[in-house]
Parts: structure tokens; C-alpha cells; sequence
């Protein structure tokens, strides 16, 4: 309904007591009535009974000059004056005022300082007042929406036609300012508005960037009101109601703010929210009221965000001069437009599945695309309207959606742009659940899907260049990880059964393991994903609650976790999960704690705790895969069976499907052509020569070589110290024998700059290398000592481990990771006459953690005095020069 307010008659000798009664009725007032008016409404009356406050107090001074002018500036100019809302004014003159006139407009302004005004001024001849707005573009901005009060009348227009102009600020300059601006606002609030405790005006999607898209199309436009945008086609009918709603809803929860915290306050704190809540109408039941009001809000902000976004696209093309389009075309539907993703035709999204491509080709093109044209985003909105159920009912988006999580930028723009566009929520039911949802406790700064979009990001940034210091552990767990994907939809889960009732971390395993069935993935990452999801806050709990110096608690920590894969997968789940939970969680305590929990769980894991049934179930499962990529016939999967039986266990384990069809291949084409060489030769050639293969692989970001040669007494030895005097650092390996005298040597490398391997001339230089060492029988030469680590305390942990095996013992070795320590390793090993039988070599962080299967030279298990020997050449060894 319209609001008839009856303005108080203010009379000339009325006193500063009764001026501030007279502000009190009408404000109480006003509060009476917001429960059945219009919120703009309200603002306007409140604005309007100030013009008539200070036109009042105006005319009861009497100037010299009839060239001066009291207006309003800022929100009060735009009669948005909330309770606590400053009273901007701007005092113009033409000419320098008289000191009668000059004292005559310090008692006015005195004043309005008496009756307690939150007052913002300025006082300007009319000449300083273009200057001032040419020298400061929050000045030029200020006065876009000045509004005559009283006095001199050609004021306020002539300020606004010289800002529609082009002397003070062009159109292209203001534009990039404003952008700039916002820009700035929006990466201070970490781009998201799902805080805790939003900041109302400067957040993204809040009061700041609807004034913005104003102050823009009014410079540029000449227009009053954002109305007239539809007009000139920026805005269709139904946008622009929808960004009215939004902005009465945010303008209602900022009066109440005021109102409940009873100053200017513009940051929704948690301790006024019960409050803002009851004050809007949603009831005094506490969080529940908090919950309803927020999300709306949320809901609010995030659709402001969204038109801003289009708006400012469309507004920069208009006022910025555009170069010749840079396009790249991606295929019929989609093309890369000046840097922003762009939908070919208005009828793409009719099929579903496009919706997902797109986001896919985002995370392809990662390094082109910044962000989706205006078009497409209002393409994108609309769709999001019609669609009839979710996006994953979809096989074909079910398809793209484990794609993009299976790339390795997906987790870039691609995932950030589904989540601030509401394509998450249209994709995965759980997720629209939480979309806004609060979180009452002491520590979450973020709303449950703003955390997870969060955690998202975090596990992201462990596979970027430029990692800290306490994060390297993880980034470098995270990177020779071989299914992230299992990780990030563990993480997308974590947290989507919060609000449900019950015990969240147990109701999200159950869904995500039903989500990863659905989606086709392999039976152990199903297992791996809900139990992640059921533990994702062990590793935490444990490490700050419990003694993890105690054998006991470090037991049973590592009972719980079962396996290695587990312990890396849940350790870098916690790390980025704790990081996202609020920006002051994470500090150098809690690394120091969650990674001696981590190395304390990995030695127990690597004495008898890991789950052996677990690691029966990837073999099995990666021996499927493998098989289906070799694709092979009857006769050749014969062959492929016959290899594998002398194969061990650990080469399915610890290779992923890829490695096992590609090496099994270049084995069997190896003994094939060794067999041909055999019947066409007249030579008495009794051993086929080593097979080696040298691999790029520069999307794991190092190289693969693979050996697989007759077993010989310092055959390790041998290629350790052959790599090592390439510069080549061996940063991963897998060394295991075959049931017929074969070895199969798998390393993962990177060459003297940190890089793969990826000029054929060096890697022609590293393969001939090892053939002289393997085939020619050369003798590998001696490493020298670095300089930078020649008197450097690098003091091992060395362990016997029980081996199940009779004729062997297994010894866990850790120390800080050098150029020389696999030589220095070695060197003992070799003294003592020792025989490697398998080993398992790693790189975590900044130490080199080693298991190794050894006899001793007659082919049994090391003596304890044979133990206690090795441990000191192994000590000596490693802490002195080689």
C-alpha cells in the first residue's frame, strides 16, 4: 500500500530538544509502518522528512549571496536513507563567501551537528567542486546523484551536466575506475558473499554493486533511474523486477540491522542476527529464523552478483572502444570470445548435456578463458528456470560432470563458475540443499556450500607451481596421487548432509557411495570416497586432541585409516578442509601436528597394519582396466595372462591402468621380437636384451622409465648410480622380481631443472646410458658430493621391519631427501654384499622414505648382528661424504 506520512510542522522557535523529538516520532514512525509498505518507500518518506528538516533550518539563516545551494549527495541524494544512513550535503557557492556568510554557514552546520546528524559535508565553490571531481573519481561520483535541497537552483543541474559530459571524467575513464573499484571490493571479500557475516553493502552482490551498474549508465546513458535500461535493451522486464526484489529484500535487512544494532552498521555480525531476523518477520525461534532470513539473503546477493555481472559485460563493450574480436573456435556450439566462453546459438541448451560441455571446455581451455559472455549468462540463467529435474538424471552429464573432476583444471575457473551460477545446485540435489546454509559454531566462517567450493579450490592450488612451505607435503602426496578425482568428490561431500539431523559425516558417506556408484565409478574409489567422507574429520580430531606421540593412539589411529592410499587421500583432505573452514584455522602448529601423525601412521602402516583385502581390490580392479586397454584377442590375451602370472602383486598395485597395459605391451612385443631375432639368427644369443622405456608422462609433471632386464647381483645399485650421474633425481620407484629371474624397475624421474624429460635427444642420451649399464656391462661411474649438502646434518631413522617372507628382511629408511642419499644408500648395501629384492623408493615432502626387501649374500634373512651392522655403515654412510 502508499505511504501518507504526516510530516511534523517544524516551527522557527523550536529547540534543538525538540528537533531531535520531532526525528524520534517520525522515525518510530517509519518503524511502525515497514511491516506493510514498501521498503523503498520508507527510505524515500525518511529522505524527504530530512529535506525538510534542513530546509528548515535553512531559511532561518540569512545568507549575503544568492548563489549558494544546499544539496543532497550520496544516499541521502538518491533518497535511500536508512536510520543510521550518514546526511550527505554538499554546500555550493559560485563565489568565495563573505566572512559574514562563511560564519553565517558554520552556525548551520553546528547546527546540524547539535541535533546529533551523522553528517558528511563538503563546502565548494562551484569552480573547486569540477575540479575536486576531476582529481577524485569518488567525488565525481558522490555528486552523480546530487539533489537540490534548497537555496540557489542551477546548481545541481549544472553539476550533473558537466559529469554527463565528457571534460571532467569520460565515459571510457569512469567506467574502468568503477571496475576497478569493484573489482578491488569484490577480491577483498575473497569474491564471495557467502560469509558467516556479510558485509550488506560491499560484499559481492550487495548494495555496492547495484550502485554501481547506476553510476555507470547514468554517466554514460543520461538516464535517472535503472528502469530505463530496459529501454534500451540491457535489461529484459523480468531482470530488472528481479533485481528490484532483490534489492528491496537487502534494503529491509539493512534497516532492521540498523534498528537492531542501533548504529550505522553495514556487516550482518552473528550476535545481531536473531534480532534482524525477528524484525523482518521471520519469527523469534532462533536459528531457524537465522536460517530462513539468510538464505534468502544469500539468494538475494547471489542474483545481484549474477546481473552485475552481465550488465558491466554489456556496458564495457558499449563505452570501452573494442579491438578486432579475438575468437577461437572451440566447434559448432561454443567459441572463445575476447577471453570469455560464448554459446553459438540461443537453442544450445536444449540439450542438457551442453550445459556440461561448456563448463568441461572451460577447464580444457583454462589458460584462454577468464570468464562467460553476457549473452550466454543469460542463456545459462534461463535454462537453469526450465529445467525439470537435475542435470546429473543425465548419463551423458553424469559423463561430462566426472570429466571435469578427472581434469586437471577442473577444479579452476570451471568449478567456481558452476557454483556462483547455480549450476552445482542444478546438477546435484545434496548440493541445493546447502546452498546459503549457516553454520552456528565457533569456527566455520563460510556457509556449508561456500566451505566446500572452498576445500574445492584448496586441493586445486596443492597442484600449482607455487605452493607454502607447510603445504608441500600435501601438494606433493596430491600430485603423485592417481585418482584426485576420489579426493574431490570425497570433498564435494563432506559436508552436504549438514542440516539434516542425525550425524552428518554418516549420512554423506551414504550418499556419496550411492553418487559414485551412479556415476560409474570403480568399486574401490566408491569405498575409498565414502569412507573419506565417514572419517573426513579423524585426522583432525585425532592429531589436536589425542597424544600423537602415543604408540597406542598412533595404533589405532592407523587401524582406522587401513592402507597408505587411505592415509595420503585423508591427509590431503584435511589439510585443505581445515583451511577452508575460516582464513585464521590454519597455522604451523597444526601442519607440525597433522605431519608427524601423518609419518607416524605411515611407518605403522608399513609394519603389518596395512589391509591387505583393501589392496587385492585395486589389483583386481586395475588389472579389469589395464585388460580393456590393451584390448587384446584370444591369442594375444593368452600370452597377456602367461606375463602376468610371473608378474608380483605390487606391479598391479602400484601402477595405474595405463602404465600396466603400456608396459605389458612393450614387454610382450619385447619376447616376441627377441624370439624372432632367435629364429632368423645363426648367432648363439642366449638372454634378450633389457627393455627400457622412457615416457614424458608431463601431465603427472615427471618422466616414467621402465626396466625390465635379468636379475643380476647391484643391479639396483647400478641404476641408481647411473641416473644420478645424469642429474636425473629419482623422486619415486618401484623395484620388484618376477617368479622367473626377471626384474621390473619402475621409476618416476625428473631431470636436472625439476622437469620431465622432454627433448628426444636427451632422452636418446639416458636410454643408451642405461643399455651400456644393463647390456654392455659398463661399470656405472662414481658420484661426487655435493658442496651444499657436504656438511649437512642429515642423521637417518632406520628400522627392521617383520617380513613374512623367511630368506627376507625388510628395512624402512627416512631421511632428508639429497642429490646423493639413494648413492649413499647404496654404497652400504654393496659393502655388506647385500641383495635387493624389492624396494619401494619416495619422496614425501622434503624426505626420501624407503622400504627395501634384502637377504644377505647367502640368501636369507639379515642376522641381528648383520642388522645392527647395516645400521651403522647405513648411519655412517648417509651423515658422511661419499
Amino acid at each position: 500500500m502508499s505511504l501518507q506520512p504526516a510530516y511534523p510542522i517544524l516551527q522557527p522557535e523550536m529547540s534543538i530538544v525538540e528537533l531531535k523529538q520531532a526525528i524520534t516520532e517520525f522515525d518510530t514512525w517509519l518503524e511502525q509502518q515497514i511491516s506493510s509498505c514498501s521498503i523503498a518507500e520508507i527510505l524515500q518518506h525518511r529522505a524527504q522528512f530530512f529535506d525538510i528538516l534542513l530546509n528548515h533550518l535553512w531559511q532561518a539563516f540569512q545568507f549575503e549571496t544568492d548563489t549558494i545551494s544546499l544539496n543532497a549527495v550520496g544516499g541521502y541524494g538518491r533518497k535511500t536513507l536508512h536510520p543510521f544512513s550518514d546526511i550527505d550535503i554538499c554546500i555550493i557557492h559560485d563565489d568565495d563567501l563573505s566572512a559574514t556568510d562563511a560564519s553565517t554557514l558554520s552556525d548551520f552546520l553546528t547546527q546540524l551537528w547539535d541535533l546529533g546528524l551523522d553528517l558528511g559535508h563538503a563546502v565548494r565553490r562551484l569552480d573547486d567542486t569540477y575540479l575536486a571531481c576531476s582529481e577524485d573519481v569518488t567525488i565525481a561520483t558522490t555528486l552523480l546523484e546530487i539533489r537540490h535541497i534548497c537555496g540557489h537552483e542551477n546548481h545541481q543541474h549544472q553539476v550533473i551536466s558537466k559529469l554527463y559530459g565528457e571534460t571532467v571524467w569520460s565515459s571510457e575513464a569512469f567506467f574502468v575506475a568503477k571496475y576497478d573499484e569493484q573489482k578491488g571490493r569484490h577480491n577483498k571479500a575473497q569474491g564471495t558473499a557467502f560469509n558467516i557475516e556479510p558485509n550488506l553493502k560491499n560484499s559481492p552482490g550487495g548494495m555496492r554493486d547495484i550502485q554501481t551498474i547506476t553510476w555507470i549508465a547514468r554517466k554514460h546513458f543520461s538516464i535517472d533511474d535503472l528502469k530505463d535500461l530496459r529501454r534500451l535493451k540491457f535489461l529484459t522486464d523480468d531482470e530488472y523486477a528481479e533485481l528490484m526484489e532483490c534489492q528491496n529484500f537487502i534494503w529491509r535487512v539493512r534497516f532492521a540491522l540498523h534498528q537492531a544494532s542501533n548504529r550505522p552498521e553495514n556487516r550482518l555480525l552473528l550476535q545481531h542476527q536473531a534480532e534482524v531476523a525477528r524484525l523482518q518477520g521471520f519469527g523469534d525461534s532462533g536459528n531457524i529464523a537465522i536460517e530462513k532470513m539468510m538464505r534468502q539473503l544469500f539468494r538475494a546477493m547471489k542474483r545481484i552478483r549474477e546481473l552485475n555481472l552481465m550488465l558491466m559485460a554489456y556496458f564495457e563493450r558499449e563505452i570501452v572502444p573494442q579491438k578486432k574480436p579475438d575468437i577461437i573456435q572451440i566447434n559448432e556450439n561454443f567459441q572463445i570470445y575476447n577471453g570469455q566462453i560464448h554459446a553459438e546459438n540461443q537453442d544450445v541448451f536444449i540439450d542438457r548435456s551442453q550445459i556440461m560441455s561448456m563448463f568441461n571446455y572451460i577447464a580444457i581451455h583454462h589458460e584462454k578463458v577468464t570468464g562467460i559472455t553476457p549473452e550466454t549468462l543469460r542463456l545459462l540463467r534461463q535454462v537453469r528456470r526450465r529445467l525439470m529435474g537435475d542435470l546429473q538424471d543425465y548419463q551423458v552429464c553424469r559423463e561430462l560432470f566426472v570429466s571435469l573432476f578427472k581434469n586437471p583444471h577442473g577444479m579452476g575457473l570451471a568449478i567456481t563458475l558452476m557454483h556462483q551460477h547455480g549450476i552445482l545446485a542444478s546438477y546435484l540435489p545434496q548440493w541445493r540443499e546447502v546452498v546459503g546454509q549457516m553454520q552456528f559454531d565457533l569456527f566455520h566462517a563460510y556457509t556449508v556450500d561456500e566451505h566446500t567450493h572452498k576445500l574445492l579450490k584448496n586441493l586445486y592450488k596443492l597442484t600449482q607451481d607455487t605452493v607454502p612451505s607447510d603445504q608441500k607435503l600435501a601438494a606433493d602426496i596430491f600430485e603423485r596421487f592417481q585418482a584426485k578425482e576420489s579426493i574431490l568428490f570425497a570433498a564435494l561431500f563432506h559436508d552436504l548432509a549438514k542440516g539434516r539431523g542425525g550425524d552428518h559425516s554418516e549420512l554423506g558417506a551414504v550418499d556419496a557411495k550411492l553418487f559414485a556408484k551412479f556415476h560409474g565409478l570403480k568399486t574401490s574409489q566408491q569405498q575409498l570416497i565414502s569412507w573419506l567422507v565417514e572419517q573426513h574429520l579423524l585426522m583432525s580430531i585425532t592429531s589436536q586432541r589425542m597424544d600423537i606421540h602415543d604408540p597406542e593412539v598412533v595404533k589405532t589411529f592407523a587401524k582406522s585409516v587401513g592402507s597408505i592410499t587411505k592415509l595420503d587421500a585423508l591427509y590431503c583432505l584435511t589439510v585443505a578442509d581445515i583451511q577452508a573452514t575460516n582464513d585464521d584455522l590454519w597455522n604451523d602448529w597444526k601442519a607440525s601436528l597433522l605431519t608427524d601423525l601423518y609419518f607416524a601412521t605411515r611407518k605403522a602402516l608399513r609394519n603389518g597394519l596395512e589391509n591387505v583385502l583393501q589392496l587385492r581390490t585395486v589389483v583386481r580392479e586395475h588389472k579389469q582396466e589395464a585388460l580393456g586397454l590393451i584390448n587384446a584377442d584370444e591369442t594375444q590375451l593368452v600370452a597377456v595372462n602367461r606375463l602376468w602370472k610371473r608378474l608380483p602383486l605390487s606391479f598391479f598395485s602400484n601402477a595405474i591402468p595405463t602404465e600396466i597395459a603400456k608396459y605389458t605391451l612393450g614387454i610382450l612385443e619385447h619376447e616376441s621380437a627377441f624370439e624372432h631375432q632367435l629364429s632368423s639368427s645363426e648367432e648363439n644369443v642366449t638372454e634378450p636384451p633389457s627393455l627400457i622405456i622412457l615416457d614424458d608422462s608431463s601431465v603427472k609433471g615427471c618422466s616414467d622409465v621402465f626396466v625390465y632386464t635379468k636379475d643380476r647381483p647391484g643391479l639396483f645399485i647400478s641404476l641408481f648410480n647411473t641416473l644420478s650421474t645424469l642429474k636425473i633425481s629419482v623422486n619415486q620407484a618401484q623395484i620388484s622380481k618376477t617368479k622367473d629371474g626377471y626384474v621390473v624397475e619402475a621409476f618416476k624421474v625428473l631431470d636436472f631443472d625439476g622437469k620431465p624429460i622432454f627433448s628426444d635427444q636427451r632422452r636418446k642420451q639416458v636410454t643408451k646410458k642405461l643399455r651400456q649399464i644393463l647390456d654392455d656391462n659398463m661399470s656405472p661411474p662414481k658420484n661426487r658430493p655435493s658442496r651444499h649438502t657436504k656438511n649437512f646434518d642429515n642423521k637417518p631413522t632406520i628400522e627392521f621391519i617383520h617380513s613374512k617372507k623367511a630368506d627376507r628382511t625388510l628395512v624402512h629408511i627416512l631421511a632428508l631427501e639429497t642429490h646423493e642419499f639413494m648413492g649413499q644408500i647404496a654404497s652400504a648395501f654393496r659393502t655388506l654384499d647385500l641383495n635387493i629384492h624389492s624396494a619401494a623408493i619416495s619422496t614425501v615432502g622434503e624426505r626420501a622414505d624407503n622400504v627395501f626387501a634384502l637377504s644377505n649374500q647367502h640368501g636369507a634373512q639379515l642376522t641381528e648382528l648383520e642388522q645392527i651392522e647395516l645400521q651403522e655403515k647405513l648411519v655412517k654412510s648417509i651423515t658422511s661424504t661419499l
